[in-house]
């Protein structure tokens, strides 16, 4: 469990401080772009994101599960590698050739280049997705957490650079004409390195594709990837409809305010980063079941802390990320979403009994329900309530996800978690959530106090195995 912490801290600083940059970056977008082209920026990204489910299927999760067989690490290596690298070239291609069809579609005919560094963009990021996963599997946290940061400080000078110090009409002769360009163009930059970092890894590989493990992978992996995409519609549908549904300032505002809610998924993507590997190593030793149990309670616990802290900090928060005051009208999304995010970091805890039981399937199943449940709802009440419900409507869909995969993996998969003390965790959670909120308005000083007297209760709560870890030490 210590190795894992280790482990999970080195990848967090992978995983975090690119997303940490960015997030700081968020300041620099919103001071230069107003909230109409913002929207744009908001759209394309959340566009891509459902682009690089399909192009990865899955794969990155079925490298781990079928790696774990050593015999075969090296073959799954290979074959992972060369089908998501054919499958990211013929994808570019069509968008190459079909560029401006597409950007006609998708509402870009003025700019159908913001189209093509995109696909070059997916095209890179997808080519590093098998290779990052065997640094992970390989348990090299901290090249992992190098390549990424390296990506990231490279992307933010690049794009500091365009906004501050290289001249406009510079930029221009290369396409880029508007200042909302700067932060796409930045990342296609930090995407070609990324792939040019990685180049050692897949010098390992070998000419070798096995058509009966690849069979075997694909049929493990499509569900995941269908389920991925269910993820992405309810991480991202709510901000690619609003820009259809209601005004362009309050999308954009909506979107910029939606990015502080991102330091509760940092801290989520820093777990999942060590964690996968780990619960996979784990299927087959005799006392997994208790392993997990105790690894989802201690995630409930830190991360509830975690998102407390974030919501009582909101106040200073929001000068760092959102300095524009004219994105604050969506400032009462930032408590929903954390908490929504909290929610689905317990599920992807709950959700490893269909992992190692080969049941993907039914992951699928759950995740649409989410899906679902975002795409009507949002559709149905987005145009009469506002952005709004569509921070409630993401946590009605994390919610639903965590308690179907809770019940369907006690029947599947028994696991003796503590779900009553987790639900006091939540409870108290939303509690003082709704204090610090409603009745406080954010004041700094009586939500950190609450947030100080909430992470009293849980250390109490928690002080038998804390004092046994003392006693150990």
């Amino acid at each position: 469990m210590k190795k894992l912490l280790n482990e999970t801290i080195i990848y967090g600083i992978g995983a975090i401080m690119p997303r940490v940059i960015v997030v700081l970056l968020n300041y620099l977008f919103i001071k230069n772009i107003g909230t109409s082209d913002f929207a744009i920026f908001t759209n394309l990204y959340a566009l891509i994101s459902f682009v690089n489910i399909i192009l990865s299927f899955g794969f990155e999760t079925a490298y781990f599960r079928f790696s774990s067989n050593k015999d075969d690490e090296q073959k799954v290596f290979n074959t992972s590698f060369w089908f998501l690298a054919g499958l990211s070239g013929i994808f570019l291609l069509l968008v190459l050739f079909f560029n401006q069809p597409i950007a006609d579609i998708f509402g870009y005919s003025k700019t159908p280049e913001f189209i093509r560094w995109f696909a070059w963009i997916a095209f890179f990021d997808n080519l590093l997705v098998i290779p990052l996963a065997w640094l992970r599997f390989h348990n090299k946290p901290i090249k992992y957490s190098a390549v990424r940061v390296i990506q990231a400080v490279f992307q933010s000078i690049f794009v500091i650079a365009l906004f501050l110090y290289i001249p406009q009409e510079f930029s221009a002769r290369f396409g880029l004409k508007e200042k909302v360009t700067y932060p796409f163009y930045s990342n296609l930059a930090a995407s070609f390195l990324g792939f040019i970092l990685v180049l050692p890894i897949i010098l390992k590989l070998k000419f070798q594709f096995s058509k009966d493990l690849f069979i075997q992978m694909i049929t493990y992996s499509w569900p995941i990837m269908i389920a991925g995409l269910a993820f992405m519609v309810n991480e991202n549908f709510d901000k690619f409809v609003q820009k259809f549904i209601i005004d362009a300032e309050a999308a954009g505002a909506y979107g910029g305010c939606y990015k502080m809610a991102v330091l509760m998924t940092l801290f989520v993507t820093a777990y999942r980063m060590g964690i996968e590997p780990f619960f996979f190593k784990q299927m087959q030793n005799e006392n997994a079941k208790f392993t997990y149990a105790k690894v989802t309670e201690y995630f409930s616990f830190f991360a509830s802390v975690v998102a407390l802290g974030i919501i009582a900090n909101v106040s200073w928060i929001k000068l760092l990320l959102v300095p524009n005051s004219s994105y604050w009208i969506a400032i009462n999304i930032i408590p929903i979403i954390v908490i929504a995010n909290l929610f689905f970091g317990i599920y992807y805890n709950l959700s490893t009994w269909y992992k190692v039981t080969d049941r993907t399937r039914v992951g699928t199943y759950i995740s649409w329900t989410g899906a679902i449940i975002t795409i009507v709802l949002n559709l149905v009440l987005l145009p009469k309530y506002g952005f709004m419900v569509s921070a409630w409507v993401t946590l009605a869909a994390y919610l639903t996800m965590m308690v179907l995969s809770y019940f369907l993996g006690q029947k599947y998969y028994p696991i003796p978690y503590r779900m009553k003390k987790i639900s006091i965790f939540i409870i108290l959670l939303g509690i003082f959530s709704y204090m610090i909120v409603n009745l406080f308005d954010y004041n700094f000083w009586i939500g950190n106090l609450l947030f100080l007297f909430y992470t009293g209760i849980l250390l109490y709560t928690e002080k038998d195995i804390l004092l046994s870890k003392i006693r150990k030490n």
